[in-house]
């Protein structure tokens, strides 16, 4: 894992209710809050506190961090009345580089509907921007690179 050597360089380093962020959760491994620019109804972001750089440098021994990540983030949509095993209510994934926006691993757990046409097509499974949590989670227990 890397380690956040500038953490003022991180915006996600820095994730504090004094710098703005509307937090939902905080433990030791994790922080959750309400995304800025939110592209559903709910859009919460679920990070490590460790600074790990994108989806893309998880690896098999990330397997528990991630399980947690995605455990969490189902909590937080079903204490807002999501069903997220309905995915017509519910969405958990993660922006692939070059395509996402902070080089700090965030997931985002979208309670539906959408916001917009376009914030749809931001999350749309299957495109090459665009990942699920729970494609990356089977990939790294089968010891697979996450996307």
């Amino acid at each position: 894992m890397v380690l956040c050597c500038f953490p003022r360089s991180c915006p996600f380093c820095n994730v504090t209710a004094e710098n703005g962020f509307r937090i939902v959760h905080e433990d030791d491994d994790l922080i959750a809050f309400h995304d800025r620019s939110p592209g559903a109804s709910v859009h919460i972001l679920v990070i490590p506190r460790e600074h790990i750089t994108t989806v893309k440098a998880l690896d098999s021994s990330h397997v528990p961090l991630l399980e947690k990540m995605m455990f969490l983030g189902r909590q937080l949509l079903s204490d807002q009345g999501f069903n997220p095993d309905d995915d017509t209510q519910a969405r958990f994934g993660f922006h692939v580089p070059p395509y996402n926006s902070i080089n700090h691993l965030h997931m985002h757990a979208h309670g539906l509907p959408w916001r917009s046409v376009f914030r749809k097509w931001m999350f749309t499974r299957g495109r090459a921007w665009y990942v699920e949590a729970s494609h990356v989670l089977e990939r790294l227990r089968q010891g697979l690179d996450p996307v």
